[in-house]
C-alpha cells in the first residue's frame, strides 16, 4: 500500500502500476511485445533499469520512483550531477595512427590515463583530473552518466572512470534509453529538474534543460581527420593541466555553492506564505523531514502543524469536504493540492493556488 506522503507528486494516470488501462488508449506493454500507439511519443524508456520497461511521464511507476529519489536527495541535501562522457570526461578515437600496443602503452607518458578499448580498435584518453573530480564530486552529488554512446561502449568507459564501481552504479543512461537519439532529457533522471546540474560539452542536445547546463570546453586529446581541426594535445605532446584545467576549475566552482552556479534564487518564491498540511503525512513521519516541507521552506514559505500559527495562507491537502472548503474560505485559507508545491519548485515561480484545487470528498 502506498501512503499519500510517498506519492505526493502523482498526477492522475490512465495506467495503473499493474498495467490496467483506459479503453480510450490502445495500450500494449513492450514486455509482452506490444506498444501504446497513442502514447508512445510521450513515453520514456527506462531500459537502463529494465530493458523491457517503458513508462509515460505520468505513469505511477515512474512518478513513484522519481518522487522517492527526489525525497531522498532533499533529505540528504544532495543534488544530482549528470555527466556526459565524450569530450567532457574523456576523448576516444578510431584513427589507427593512435592505436598502441600494450608494450607501447607501458612506455607512454600518460600510461595511467590512456587505454586501448577492447574489442574495438579504439583508444581512449581520460581528461586530466577526472578521477579526483569524480571522487570529490561524489561526496556532494549523486553522479549520473548520460551519453549518446551505445551501452557497450559506455560500460567500457565507465570501467575506466570508475573501476571500483562506487560512483555511478546503475545510473548510466545511454543511446538505447533515449526517446530521441539526438536529444537528452532530465526527465529520464528525476522528478525535480531544479535538483540537477548537467556538465556537457554540447548544449544543443539539452533542448529543454538549458537552465541546468554548465557548458564544458571540449576535450580534444587526439587529432581529428578534419583539415580544419584545432591542434590536439597529442600533436603538441602535452595535456591539460591537472590543477588549472577544466575539471579542476569546475570543481572549485561547484564547491562554493552548487545551487548558485547557474540556477536562479528561489528563496522568496513563496515568501509571505504560511503553510500547514492536512492528511498528507503518515504518523511515523515527522513533517519537517518530508520532501514537501523541505521544498516549501526552500521556496521561502513558513511551515507549521501548530494551529497557533494562524492565520495560514495555504492548507496543503488531498481532498476536503464541502464544510471544510467553506471554513477555509471563512478563514481566508487556500486549499491546494501537493502538486502546487512540486510545480512551484520545478518552475521557480509561484502559481495561483486556485489552479491546484483539491478533490471534494463526501
Amino acid at each position: 500500500m502506498v501512503y499519500p506522503q510517498d506519492s505526493s507528486g502523482l498526477y492522475s494516470s490512465s495506467l495503473s502500476i499493474m498495467g490496467v488501462h483506459d479503453d480510450t488508449h490502445k495500450v500494449n506493454l513492450k514486455a509482452y511485445g506490444v506498444t501504446c500507439m497513442d502514447c508512445v511519443n510521450e513515453a520514456f524508456m527506462f531500459k537502463y533499469i529494465d530493458k523491457n520497461l517503458w513508462v509515460s511521464p505520468d505513469d505511477e511507476i515512474s512518478q513513484l520512483q522519481m518522487i522517492e529519489e527526489s525525497e531522498k536527495l532533499l533529505n540528504n541535501r544532495k543534488i544530482v550531477l549528470v555527466l556526459d562522457l565524450d569530450k567532457t570526461l574523456l576523448h576516444t578515437t578510431k584513427r589507427s595512427k593512435y592505436l598502441k600496443t600494450p608494450e607501447e602503452l607501458l612506455q607512454h607518458k600518460f600510461k595511467d590515463s590512456l587505454f586501448r578499448v577492447q574489442p574495438w580498435a579504439m583508444m581512449t584518453k581520460l581528461r586530466p583530473f577526472v578521477h579526483t573530480f569524480l571522487k570529490e564530486a561524489s561526496t556532494m552529488f549523486e553522479l549520473h552518466i548520460c551519453t549518446m554512446g551505445k551501452r557497450d561502449y559506455a560500460s567500457k568507459m565507465v570501467e575506466f572512470l570508475d573501476p571500483e564501481k562506487v560512483y555511478f552504479k546503475s545510473r548510466v543512461i545511454t543511446r538505447e534509453d533515449l526517446v530521441d537519439s539526438e536529444e537528452k532529457s532530465l526527465d529520464l533522471v528525476l522528478r525535480h529538474k531544479r535538483m540537477a546540474i548537467i556538465l556537457d560539452d554540447n548544449q544543443h542536445v539539452w533542448k529543454h534543460d538549458q537552465s541546468n547546463l554548465i557548458l564544458v570546453k571540449k576535450y580534444f586529446y587526439f587529432n581529428s581527420k578534419s583539415a580544419n581541426s584545432i591542434a590536439s594535445f597529442s600533436a603538441l605532446n602535452t595535456d591539460e593541466d591537472e590543477t588549472t584545467g577544466v575539471l579542476a576549475t569546475i570543481l572549485e566552482k561547484l564547491k562554493t555553492n552548487p545551487r548558485t552556479v547557474f540556477q536562479p534564487k528561489i528563496q522568496g518564491v513563496l515568501q509571505g506564505c504560511k503553510l500547514t498540511f492536512k492528511g498528507i503525512f503518515p504518523p511515523s513521519l515527522k513533517p519537517e523531514n518530508s520532501c514537501l516541507w523541505s521544498m516549501a521552506e526552500e521556496l521561502g514559505a513558513i511551515c507549521s502543524m501548530d494551529d497557533a500559527l494562524t492565520p495560514f495562507t495555504h492548507v496543503v491537502t488531498w481532498a476536503a469536504t464541502a464544510e471544510e472548503s467553506q471554513q477555509a474560505e471563512l478563514d481566508k485559507n487556500i486549499l491546494v493540492h501537493p502538486r502546487w508545491l512540486h510545480d512551484c519548485y520545478d518552475a521557480c515561480k509561484r502559481y495561483p493556488g486556485k489552479d491546484f484545487r483539491v478533490e471534494l470528498k463526501n
